[in-house]
């Protein structure tokens, strides 16, 4: 076997490295670098030496094919959030147009991407099945469990997230009706006043929500015309009561039983709205920009234990 040693380099065998003192034919005179001394045959320790190269060479390749399988995983991990963020929907906020007063049939152009986006946050925050609709004809669009919403039947009846614009702002938060007045039983209508009459911290968290941001509960019916019969907002240790007519403005007081009593008996052959929503002026919502996504699906988050409570979720 023929060998590369030469006299003064230094080598390794498995003791550790040394340094070639001599060479005479097949004998060969190493110093180990702690200072041992030794005469070995110069085919073992070419062989040891051979070998030591080749165990070096396998490693570089190993490690030359680990950080290639990492660089191949780092750029599918790239790919992957590139598509995440491709697929993603956007909403770049709204324009002065969506405030408009538009011709019948003309509604706000986007609703349905902003639809989209609250329901794929919802969906990315709790795990849930939301989907998104559009109101035809109306700048009004809504994002509801799949399984609890008709689209085909009586909209009003639904129980959903919504928002909606006209020329005075936004508005967003959770609605819920009983159209003809009729409040179907097992119905959204129904539900959300027996959840709030049999839980008492299902009735402190509609008011603390309320408190925390800035809603108000407001009840539409139909008496001469569709209108407002009550703004009942939070206070300290229960609700406010308003009504303005032409003649007057009423306000009361109530605690948790008497908004019970009221939800329960508000315009009982009538066709009936509720929404527990928050308003945002034009200036406001342009002024928020892309940011309103962010705002409206923390309201509608923080709704989801009452919005469940009325579609039985």
């Amino acid at each position: 076997m023929s060998h590369t040693f030469e006299v003064g380099k230094t080598y390794r065998n498995r003791v550790g490295e040394y340094v070639v003192q001599a060479i005479d034919g097949d004998k060969l005179t190493i110093r180990y670098v702690g200072g041992k001394t030794l005469v070995t045959g110069v085919h073992v320790q070419a062989r040891i030496w051979e070998n030591i190269q080749f165990e070096k060479q396998m490693a570089r390749e190993e490690e030359r094919q680990r950080q290639a399988r990492e660089a191949r995983m780092a750029a599918r991990q790239r790919n992957a959030r590139a598509r995440r963020a491709r697929a993603k929907p956007t909403f770049d906020g709204f324009q002065e147009s969506d405030f408009e007063p538009k011709q019948r049939g003309i509604a706000w152009s986007s609703r349905k991407e902003l639809g989209r986006v609250l329901a794929h946050e919802l969906n990315k925050r709790t795990n849930g099945s939301f989907d998104h609709w559009i109101v035809r004809r109306q700048s009004e669009a809504h994002v509801a469990r799949k399984e609890h919403y008709d689209d085909r039947g009586a909209r009003d009846r639904n129980s959903t997230f919504f928002v909606a614009v006209s020329e005075k702002g936004a508005s967003y938060g959770f609605r819920l009706g009983k159209p003809g007045g009729e409040a179907k039983a097992g119905g959204p209508w129904s539900a959300f006043v027996a959840a709030l009459d049999g839980n008492e911290q299902m009735r402190e968290t509609l008011r603390s929500v309320m408190d925390a941001h800035g809603l108000s509960l407001d009840v539409y019916a139909m008496q001469t015309s569709y209108s407002q019969v009550g703004r009942i907002t939070a206070q300290a240790h229960g609700f406010l009561w308003e009504h303005e007519t032409t003649e007057q403005q009423m306000t009361r007081r109530m605690d948790g039983a008497e908004l019970i009593d009221y939800l329960r008996t508000v315009a009982p052959d009538q066709r009936c709205g509720l929404y527990v929503r928050k308003h945002v002026s034009v200036e406001e919502t342009l002024k928020a920009g892309a940011g309103v996504t962010a705002e409206i699906t923390a309201v509608f988050e923080a709704l989801i234990p009452l919005y469940d409570a009325s579609v039985g979720a």
